[in-house]
């Protein structure tokens, strides 16, 4: 009788993970301006060679105009964002990469703007107005990305997120991710 033990002293991940993300943003859009906190979740699935990524996502950035100068009118508006992006690690020393990213989105920014700051509204003209606007456009990154092989969860941290597209829509949010391997 012959009997085996294996021990397993690293676990083997799998390559899909489930992106997490937080920051800071600004929005401009043709009528649509402010600042605010911007949210991500998504799905990655690395493709080639531990070095790209694929990454469909979801992230809701909350803006106001309350950052803005005195004269522009109060905005309140979501702006949400479904987004294919592909990350690529351009310099790789073992655990710390340089990243690169950039990709296509669907943008739908909507919300209210009131009077605030404008003296020319008078009591004739609405008091507050309901905004929906479309953008399709793109995403360009960079950052850093700590990915150790034996730990379950990546860090990215990314200075430079920006989305443009039509309609003048553009977006910057630096942001903090966290991937958690499957």
């Amino acid at each position: 009788i012959t009997m085996s033990f294996n021990n397993s002293f690293g676990q083997d991940y799998s390559k899909n993970s489930i992106k997490l993300g937080f920051g800071l943003g600004v929005h401009m859009g043709n009528n649509t301006d402010g600042s605010g906190l911007v949210y991500t979740m998504g799905y990655q699935k690395e493709i080639w060679k531990d070095r790209l990524r694929f990454n469909p996502n979801f992230s809701i950035g909350q803006y106001s105009s309350k950052f803005l100068p005195l004269d522009a009118r109060d905005q309140y508006f979501n702006s949400l964002n479904l987004e294919v992006n592909l990350y690529y690690d351009l310099i790789k020393i073992e655990s710390f990469s340089i990243v690169v990213g950039c990709g296509g989105l669907i943008n739908n920014s909507r919300g209210i703007k009131g009077t605030g700051g404008r003296p020319d509204y008078s009591s004739e003209k609405p008091i507050s107005e309901y905004v929906n606007d479309y953008h399709f456009g793109g995403y360009l990154g960079g950052g850093f990305r700590i990915n150790s092989q034996n730990k379950r969860t990546s860090i990215n941290i990314m200075p430079l997120n920006i989305h443009f597209g039509t309609n003048y829509f553009l977006e910057f949010n630096p942001k903090i991710e966290i991937d958690i391997k499957l």
